[in-house]
């Protein structure tokens, strides 16, 4: 082929793409690179073609051939991204290293190498790759956005709202990031700061259900609240089904504060029978599943399996039915200079899902993995001497736990049946794990399911568990903190008194309520509503619990 003849169809492929006729252009193009194979503009045309065309397989031969020849910053970040979509994370990293050493200032080649790194778990490393890319490019929007999503995930929310507020200077309407910032603050227990952004993205879209439930579950609700009265004037027949149990949940507490119960219950209960519609629990699987657990350690091997105590870390879990103040207890505790409180961890579900529940061969084994996936999890997260795990629900897995790590330190928090089922049904959790919650029926029935599993965990561990009475706790919680401390070997300090200014993140329902001082009489607020709590009470007195 003539060179005038080559040059011609060039031109027509490079107007083919711009003008986006993908496959145009590789029908044309192959024909020309067979003929003209070391051309280096069609050779480049050809590889971003099959990149529009994810053909990544394809587009990294072309430009693994065009930097073979020309070693360029461009063509090192376009390859890394190719080698990034095709998972050789690896082999992207390398590219994206050689862009930055060819271009120090690179910003988005910064901000691709931690994706990269993010993908291959080294978090901190790709934590400062974004903010590197930041400082270079202070409106680098991608890497602002990761930096955000990385920053919430290792839970350094003073980082986070840093880095929200950095991008509101870049679009201060932006209703994802407002909402987000409220929510960080939230978490940290500025509730004033949270509802400053929540009514700012109220402002911008009236509709946003997300930021009335989260502003209302802070506030005490007046009739002159004009939050409330924008909440009432949506129409809820035109919203979706997540934002109608956003809206019912909502407008329930504002009756519920408004003293008008009625209407405050139903609310509440369209609320949450929406949610059942949605959720496939079903208690009688639950009781099989406790059955299964009981069953599982029924087994004379399991009682002279043990293991050496060497842990350098002390795991301490403070379990019991949600909504039963183990929150509470995690935020005096944490205020402890040798505690960490670590919050809710799903380490133990994990691992145990992983595992199964059938009686394994070698239960040596099972729960040395158990042991070593936990202990490797906890000396990532901390450096105290003691870890909090304050999964309420791990009570489920007590006995596993006190085999694998016998190390470990139980508080069992329990509380007057009625306060906990009505705390647990008036509460909108976002874990579909607690749908046991969404009938008056299933959560008293839970409670009994709960009930009686810890009464077996009793028969091997119960000098090994701290049983704490809740409402004994709240009435003299300096006493009693004493006493848990004691347990855990540990001295009383003066500045737990001050738990309540404790900043640490609180990601749980009970955000609001553990920088609150301590009420003494809330588990004696569900006799308010008893009239409408008549089947959680008569499922209760079925099960021969009292109240």
């Amino acid at each position: 082929m003539n060179s005038n003849i080559f040059d011609k169809k060039k031109l027509k492929i490079l107007d083919l793409y711009k003008k986006q006729k993908y496959t145009e252009v590789i029908k044309i193009g192959l024909d020309l690179y067979n003929n003209q194979p070391n051309d280096h503009q069609l050779t480049y045309i050809l590889g971003l073609t099959s990149i529009n065309l994810k053909n990544f397989i394809e587009a990294e031969k072309y430009f693994e051939k065009l930097i073979s020849v020309k070693k360029t910053y461009q063509l090192y970040y376009i390859f890394g991204n190719i080698q990034k979509k095709l998972k050789k994370f690896e082999n992207s990293i390398s590219s994206f290293e050689n862009a930055i050493k060819l271009n120090p200032n690179f910003s988005e080649a910064y901000n691709s190498l931690g994706n990269a790194k993010k993908l291959l778990d080294f978090g901190d490393e790709a934590e400062e790759c974004y903010r590197k890319a930041i400082s270079l490019k202070e409106d680098n929007i991608e890497a602002l956005f990761n930096l955000t999503n990385i920053l919430k995930e290792k839970k350094k929310y003073k980082d986070l709202i840093l880095a929200y507020h950095q991008l509101l200077k870049l679009d201060k309407e932006n209703v994802k990031t407002n909402y987000n910032l409220g929510s960080a603050y939230l978490f940290l227990g500025d509730t004033s700061k949270a509802c400053e952004y929540f009514k700012k993205v109220i402002d911008i879209d009236h509709k946003h259900l997300p930021s009335y439930r989260n502003y209302i579950s802070v506030t005490k609700i007046d009739k002159k609240n004009n939050i409330f009265k924008k909440l009432k004037d949506i129409n809820i027949d035109e919203l979706e089904v997540e934002d109608k149990i956003l809206s019912f949940t909502a407008l329930s507490k504002c009756y519920f504060d408004l003293d008008q119960i009625s209407l405050g219950f139903n609310f509440l209960n369209k609320s949450n029978l929406l949610k059942k519609d949605k959720s496939k629990f079903l208690i009688n699987d639950e009781k099989k599943r406790f059955e299964k657990i009981k069953f599982f350690y029924e087994n004379s091997e399991i009682l002279n399996l043990k293991f050496e105590k060497n842990l350098n870390k002390i795991p301490v879990f403070i379990v019991g039915m949600p909504r039963s103040g183990t929150s509470l207890i995690e935020q005096i505790l944490s205020t402890h200079s040798k505690i960490y409180g670590a919050g809710e961890l799903n380490y133990l579900q994990k691992i145990i899902d992983k595992l199964g529940l059938e009686k394994p061969g070698n239960l040596k084994d099972y729960f040395s993995r158990i042991r070593n996936y936990y202990n490797e999890q906890i000396n990532i997260i901390s450096n105290k001497n003691f870890v909090i795990d304050k999964m309420p629900v791990n009570f489920r897995w007590i006995g596993f736990i006190l085999k694998s790590l016998p190390e470990a330190k139980i508080i069992h928090i329990h509380r007057n049946p009625m306060a906990v089922c009505w705390s647990n049904y008036k509460t909108l959790f976002v874990d579909s794990g607690m749908d046991f919650s969404l009938s008056q029926k299933d959560v008293a029935n839970y409670y009994s399911l709960y009930l009686d599993l810890m009464n077996f965990w009793d028969q091997y561990f119960k000098e090994q568990i701290l049983h704490i009475n809740y409402e004994n706790f709240v009435q003299n919680y300096e006493k009693n903190t004493k006493k848990i401390l004691t347990y855990l070997n540990l001295n009383w300090e003066e500045e737990i008194r001050n738990y309540s200014k404790n900043d640490r993140v609180v990601t749980t329902a009970s955000y609001n309520q553990v920088r609150e001082s301590i009420k003494k009489n809330t588990s004696d607020e569900w006799k308010k509503y008893k009239d409408y709590l008549k089947i959680m009470q008569e499922t209760l007195k079925s099960k021969e619990i009292d109240f």
